[in-house]
């Protein structure tokens, strides 16, 4: 019994003749390498973003913020004018017709200024997140 894998070792002989090759049709890709002429300066890739380095950027930040705030405290002195005529008109009513309408009126006041306080909070909010707070 012969095993064909572990039998006797055959010898391949070299050919007689050089074989000859043809050229390809398949170009390789062979990409030119370029240098750069000039040394290519390293900088650092973020500069700090101190106020120093922006004053005007961070001027016009708190002008924002300024006449934002100047705009909420303008609008709760009038609202607060508006509740305080209608608690006078309440009080003042000589019938429950009126009370009951300056009591509504100031409710209405009431709401106008959690609207504008809500309002001004996502004002605030949106100036807190282009600041990175």
């Amino acid at each position: 019994m012969s095993n064909p894998l572990f039998g006797p070792s055959k010898t391949v002989d070299t050919p007689k003749k050089n074989f000859r090759t043809r050229p390809s049709a398949i170009a390789l890709w062979q990409p030119d390498i370029v240098v750069p002429e000039r040394t290519i300066v390293r900088r650092p890739l973020v500069i700090a973003g101190e106020p120093s380095l922006r004053p005007d950027a961070t001027r016009a930040q708190i002008d924002e913020t300024r006449t934002l705030l100047a705009s909420l405290a303008d609008r709760r002195a009038a609202l607060g004018r508006r509740v305080a005529a209608a608690d006078a008109r309440a009080r003042e009513a000589s019938s429950d017709r009126e009370r009951v309408s300056a009591v509504f009126e100031s409710y209405r006041a009431q709401s106008e200024l959690d609207n504008v306080l809500t309002g001004t909070m996502k004002q605030l909010a949106s100036l807190m997140k282009d600041r990175g707070l």
